[in-house]
């Protein structure tokens, strides 16, 4: 290859000065218009990216390519523009197109050729819907009178009054919307006689129990019924919903609930909306709102998760037969009706609110590139189009760059699990919010699934803190500093205690000060090790938070410390 001398570099720059000299300086105006393009091409691109046009908006920031000159943030934009656009490229079975922009993304990034994700084959989520809305399916609540209460906080003659049978966690049954005389859906229908019969007549004394107005029988038959089967409550789900939601009405004024169980009785009643909010809706958020008031402004409580809490638009059916919803920071695929799909939509924009506000102090910045968060019907689809083993309830995917900058965000839940609404969705949509808040560090995993166990309702919590008590007990422990320095999960035999102290340890620490202190250490401890930061923070070494850990923590859990 020839070099470029001295005396070739002396033409050149000769050359380069005699062309400036005869062509006079352009003038401020020419200037100022060459500016205000570059940023109103912008403008344009961050709009159509975030209605998911991303060829226009790559159309749009190369025609004001040679106004950009030294633009970081504009070559940033138009990196993101055309990773989407190549993604949907690959997605409509144009490869040859998603090659084409390969190429260009690749001088701006050139380590963009070995990324996996911008390659024909890979996970990816199911979009190409199409633009013309679609009509969405009608809701799965077939129409009947349900005999809403005028006054249902009416207090009844205690002598009349059906004792309490026994309440099982509240579950959400969700069908599919597909053939149901498809074979896979066979297997979760009852096949012996004797069951069948069961379950029939679980169902029967549920009506007569609703009928005569007595709620808390009805719920007990009801969800027996739905354990036995959870194809059979399609026709009852609006009456299961009702009961719900009157047993925390009644649950109100009992000594010692409010505010200790405050956390329950708001998961329960949003998860009764959510199984019939045609139905029930109104009636929810009346209680949700009388539990706020009972409680006052003291009280430790989560915002309600209204309604009305996000704009959510459906855009319909794409190629492959998933509706498609969109809010702000989420795109949802599913196969459910509209109203299921704007009820996830709302919890996962308040999961992402909350934990933005509790651990960072902040509204957080809009996500670019949004959320994908597909919703499985059943384990089939989930494992036919993710790696993840059968007995996976969800899971959450980040792909980021060397810088720590957020590439990706999918979420992939599964509807057939118990509470995913309640569990799995605040869990997992947490590790998205941590994603990309730590600079360039991954999150380290003890901190990373602390913080997501602590968005559950807090009964899974107080599974973790007896399980803290069965791993001291069986010497499968983590010294503190050991647990934090982890670089990845442990082998499985210690994976309890893992979960246990990472997200009591969480609560613990989080305690002393809040949350953004936390992650303030957390932020500290990854640049400069965690021994200064805990110094720094918490005023505390290593040896000093052992120390208050057995004090304060294995003390209480009646758990003897002694190292084995």
């Amino acid at each position: 290859m020839k070099r470029f001398g001295f005396y070739s570099l002396f033409i050149v720059v000769t050359c380069a000065l005699a062309v400036a000299a005869g062509n006079p300086a352009e003038d401020n105006e020419a200037r100022f218009q060459k500016t205000l393009a570059v940023q109103n091409a912008m403008v344009q691109a961050r709009t159509l990216l975030s209605d998911m046009l991303p060829q226009k908006a790559v159309d749009v920031l190369e025609q004001n390519l040679p106004n950009v000159n030294s633009n970081s943030a504009y070559l940033v934009l138009l990196r993101d523009a055309y990773r989407s656009n190549i993604r949907d490229h690959l997605l409509a079975g144009r490869p040859e197109l998603a090659k084409r922009y390969l190429d260009r993304l690749c001088i701006l990034e050139p380590m963009a050729a070995k990324d996996a994700t911008l390659q024909p084959s890979g996970e990816t989520p199911p979009r190409n819907f199409e633009r013309e809305p679609a009509k969405q399916t009608k809701s799965v609540f077939p129409k009947f009178g349900l005999p809403i209460l005028t006054n249902p906080f009416a207090k009844k003659n205690p002598a009349k009054e059906p004792s309490e049978a026994p309440s099982p966690s509240v579950v959400r049954a969700v069908p599919d919307t597909d053939d149901p005389f498809d074979k896979k859906h066979q297997r979760a229908m009852p096949t012996d006689p004797t069951q069948v019969a069961v379950v029939r007549d679980l169902l029967t004394r549920g009506e007569t129990e609703f009928q005569r107005a007595r709620y808390s029988e009805a719920r007990y038959y009801f969800e027996q019924a739905y354990e036995k089967d959870r194809t059979s409550l399609d026709a009852c789900r609006e009456q299961w919903a009702y009961c719900i939601i009157k047993g925390v009405a009644d649950s109100m004024d009992k000594p010692g609930v409010l505010p200790a169980k405050l956390p329950q009785l708001r998961q329960q009643v949003e998860s009764a909306i959510g199984m019939a909010p045609a139905k029930v809706s109104g009636l929810g958020k009346d209680v949700l709102q009388q539990l706020e008031r009972r409680v006052g402004p003291s009280g430790e409580r989560p915002p309600i998760v209204s309604a009305n809490l996000t704009k959510v638009s459906h855009l319909g059916q794409n190629a492959t037969g998933w509706q498609v919803a969109q809010s702000q920071h989420f795109r949802i695929f599913h196969k459910q009706d509209a109203e299921y799909a704007e009820r996830i939509a709302q919890i996962a924009e308040a999961t992402r609110a909350n934990m933005f506000r509790k651990w960072f102090d902040v509204e957080g910045e809009a996500w670019t590139p949004i959320c994908e968060m597909i919703l499985h019907p059943n384990v089939g689809s989930y494992t036919h189009m993710t790696p993840a083993p059968t007995n996976s309830p969800g899971h959450s995917r980040i792909e980021s760059d060397a810088s720590g900058r957020v590439l990706n965000r999918w979420v992939h839940l599964r509807l057939d699990i118990t509470n995913m609404a309640e569990t799995v969705l605040p869990h997992e949509t947490t590790h998205v919010v941590l994603a990309g808040m730590f600079d360039n560090f991954a999150v380290p995993r003890w901190a990373d699934e602390g913080i997501a166990v602590l968005s559950e309702p807090s009964e899974k919590i107080d599974q973790h803190r007896q399980n803290l008590v069965k791993a001291y007990k069986e010497s499968q422990q983590f010294g503190l500093k050991e647990l934090m320095e982890l670089k990845d999960y442990p082998q499985p035999r210690r994976i309890g205690a893992f979960y246990a102290q990472s997200v009591v340890l969480v609560e613990y620490l989080t305690a002393k000060r809040d949350g953004k202190a936390f992650t303030d250490f957390m932020r500290d401890g990854l640049r400069h090790g965690y021994a200064n930061s805990l110094e720094k923070h918490y005023g505390l070494t290593f040896q000093q938070l052992e120390q208050s850990w057995q004090r304060d923590v294995l003390a209480n859990s009646g758990v003897v410390a002694a190292r084995q």
